[in-house]
């Protein structure tokens, strides 16, 4: 019985994930969640799972700046996020035409209509604490941090924790476990 709760115990803070991974409630219609909208999920559990340097915030309630760079695919659903925290910080959403408007964004996800400007967006934030998020294929192999791809008719991600430590960032074992971890 102790290994039991052991076992709950440790995989309690990957609950979030995991429900994305496994399978994700259907809503009342009994719809499963559009792809926007597990994206949108996972981008706001990447915040439960990264740390980022006191340095990132001037007070310590800052808005929390996620910003969206390129097309945005995720409509309402990261609208929603706006009514939620990370830490002690507010959620803001910030669409962004331009990677020199990316001065204070903590989340920079790129959405895939920008994908030839990939090695200009990156070098224009080079050595911030921000994590990058890609919608392209091979994204955080680019330079990226975390990257979506499908699997099965699944959102999965992965990772490249060396990129988001040299900018600062710690990625959470948790997160890491639970996506692919790329060398």
């Amino acid at each position: 019985m102790n290994s039991l709760f052991s076992l709950i115990r440790r995989l309690a803070p990957l609950l979030p994930l995991l429900t994305l991974l496994v399978g994700t409630p259907r809503d009342a219609r009994g719809e499963a969640p559009s792809e926007s909208q597990v994206k949108g999920a996972y981008l706001y559990n990447f915040t439960k799972f990264v740390t980022w340097p006191d340095s990132a915030f001037a007070h310590e309630r800052d808005p929390f700046q996620l910003c969206l760079l390129g097309q945005d695919p995720f409509g309402a659903a990261i609208t929603a996020l706006t009514q939620k925290t990370v830490g002690s910080h507010p959620i803001a959403i910030r669409h962004l035409t331009d990677p020199r408007e990316s001065g204070g964004c903590h989340l920079l996800f790129v959405a895939g209509s920008e994908e030839e400007k990939i090695p200009r967006i990156l070098e224009a934030i080079r050595g911030k604490p921000v994590l990058t998020v890609g919608d392209t294929p091979e994204f955080a192999s680019r330079g990226g941090m975390i990257h979506f791809t499908r699997v099965n008719d699944t959102v999965r991600f992965a990772i490249h924790q060396e990129t988001a430590l040299n900018a600062g960032l710690r990625i959470h074992a948790t997160l890491l476990q639970v996506g692919h971890v790329l060398k």
